[in-house]
C-alpha cells in the first residue's frame, strides 16, 4: 500500500543552484522533488541523452489525457479521438528504443 506524502521539507538554495538542480531534475525526466527524494535515499537515476522532445511531447500528452479524463468523468465529454495520440506515443516508443540500443 503507498503512504501518502504528509510531511513538508523545504530548504533555500541560490538562483545559480536552482538552475543547476532544474537541470538535473529535469535532465533525468523528474519532477525536482522526485529528484531530490531519489538522490536522499539512493535511488538510481539513469539519464538518456537526445531524448528531452520526447519527454516534452509526454508530458504533454499526459495532460491532455488528463484533461479528457476530467472531462468524461464529468459528463460534458462523450467520445474521443485518440488515433493522432497513439501515432505520437508509437514514434516517441521508437525513439525511445533507439536510444536505449544505443545506451
Amino acid at each position: 500500500m503507498k503512504e501518502n506524502r504528509t510531511k513538508r521539507v523545504t530548504f533555500r538554495v541560490t538562483e545559480e543552484e536552482y538552475e543547476r538542480l532544474e537541470e538535473l531534475a529535469y535532465g533525468s525526466y523528474r519532477l525536482i522533488s522526485v529528484y531530490c527524494r531519489d538522490c536522499v535515499f539512493g535511488k538510481k537515476i539513469t539519464v538518456i541523452p537526445g531524448i528531452d522532445d520526447a519527454a516534452k511531447q509526454l508530458r504533454r500528452i499526459g495532460n491532455n489525457l488528463n484533461q479528457l479524463t476530467w472531462r468524461v468523468n464529468e459528463g460534458t465529454l462523450t467520445a474521443v479521438n485518440l488515433e493522432e495520440t497513439k501515432r505520437e506515443l508509437a514514434k516517441i516508443f521508437e525513439l525511445l528504443n533507439e536510444k536505449m540500443k544505443g545506451a
